[in-house]
C-alpha cells in the first residue's frame, strides 16, 4: 500500500513510523525538511504535493488547524489541488476542525472526486507512539472498511459516528471530557499538596476506584514529577476548547464547565506556557493558591 502522510507534528511523527513498520510505503510532506529527513531515515519518502498526489491513492493529514487544513489542500498557492490529483482516492484527516470546517473541506473535494474522512484521533502521543490511538470517523457507511484498511497500522480502534462532520463533533466531545477531567485531577492534587500528602500513594489509593480513568494514568505521574514536557500542548488544546464553544455557539448551547476550562487554558497560554503539556494548567491553580 502507498500512502501519503502530510503534517510531521508531535502526532504526525510516530503515525508514520507505525505505517511504516508495518512495510506500507509512506510518501511524506511537511514544512520541516528536519522532520522529513527523519522519517526518511527509515524509510519514507520526502516529496512535493504534486509528487505526492500522482503516487498514492490515499493521503492523511495530521495538521495544526482547519486554515492550515484548507491552505494544503486547496486554498494555499502550493495547494494539492493544484495539481493532478485524479489518482487520489480519499483524503483521512487526523487534525481537529470543528464540524463546519470538516463539511467545507468536503464538498471542495468533493467537486474533484474526492472522498474526504474527518478522522481525527484521541490518545496523545504516547498512543500515537504505541500505534494505539482511536479514531472516531465520519464519513459514508461504504468508505469504513478502506479507512480502517488505511489507518490499521496506527490505530486500535477507528469507529464510524456518522457522516463527515460527525468526526469532529465527537473529537470536540471527547475534549471536553478530557480537560475538564484534567482541571480537576490538578484541583486534587493542589488539595492534596496543601496537605503534604504523597502523590505516589494517593496515586495508588484512588485509580482503582471510581475516580480513576485513563486522563489519570497519562496526567497525573506528569503532574507528580513536575514534568510538562508535552504529549498534547496547552496551545492545541486551547485552539480545541475554542472549537468546542465556537461550535457550542452556532447551535445555541451553553457549556459553563468548557467555558471556564478555556479560559483557565487561555490564562496559561497569555503567562508563556504554550508549549507545556495540557497536564500543565495544575500551575493555574497552583498559582491562584500562591503554592
Amino acid at each position: 500500500m502507498k500512502v501519503g502522510f502530510i503534517g510531521l507534528g508531535i502526532m504526525g511523527k510516530p503515525m508514520v513510523k507505525n505505517l511504516l513498520k508495518s512495510n506500507v510505503t509512506v510518501f511524506v510532506n511537511d514544512v520541516n525538511k528536519e522532520s522529513e529527513q527523519e522519517v526518511a531515515k527509515l524509510g519514507a519518502k520526502p516529496v512535493s504535493l504534486a509528487s505526492m498526489a500522482s503516487e498514492v491513492e490515499h493521503i492523511i493529514t495530521s495538521l495544526p488547524n482547519g486554515a492550515i487544513v484548507k491552505a494544503v489542500l486547496y486554498s494555499g498557492e502550493s495547494a494539492l489541488l493544484n495539481y493532478d490529483v485524479t489518482h487520489v482516492q480519499s483524503i483521512i484527516d487526523t487534525s481537529s476542525l470543528t464540524p463546519n470546517e470538516s463539511l467545507e473541506i468536503s464538498k471542495v473535494l468533493e467537486h474533484k472526486q474526492i472522498k474526504y474522512i474527518d478522522a481525527p484521533v484521541s490518545g496523545g502521543e504516547p498512543l500515537a507512539i504505541s500505534g494505539e490511538l482511536s479514531v472516531m470517523i465520519g464519513c459514508d457507511p461504504d468508505d469504513v472498511a478502506t479507512t480502517q484498511q488505511v489507518l490499521a497500522p496506527i490505530a486500535a480502534s477507528v469507529i464510524r459516528v456518522g457522516d463527515v462532520g460527525s468526526g469532529s463533533v465527537v473529537k470536540l466531545a471527547n475534549q471536553i471530557i478530557v480537560n475538564t477531567n484534567i482541571a480537576a485531577l490538578s484541583e486534587a492534587v493542589v488539595l492534596a499538596k496543601r496537605f503534604d500528602i504523597d502523590l505516589e500513594r494517593m496515586h495508588e489509593a484512588i485509580k482503582g476506584g471510581l475516580a480513576g480513568s485513563s486522563v489519570m494514568e497519562a496526567k497525573f505521574p506528569k503532574m507528580i514529577a513536575e514534568d510538562y514536557q508535552p504529549g498534547g500542548t496547552l496551545n492545541i488544546n486551547l485552539k480545541d476548547m475554542k472549537n468546542v464553544t465556537s461550535t457550542a455557539d452556532t447551535v445555541g448551547l451553553t457549556l459553563p464547565l468548557t467555558n471556564q476550562v478555556k479560559e483557565i487554558y487561555k490564562s496559561e497560554v497569555a503567562h508563556g506556557n504554550g508549549l507545556n503539556d495540557h497536564s500543565g494548567i495544575i500551575k493555574y491553580f497552583e498559582k491562584i493558591n500562591h503554592m
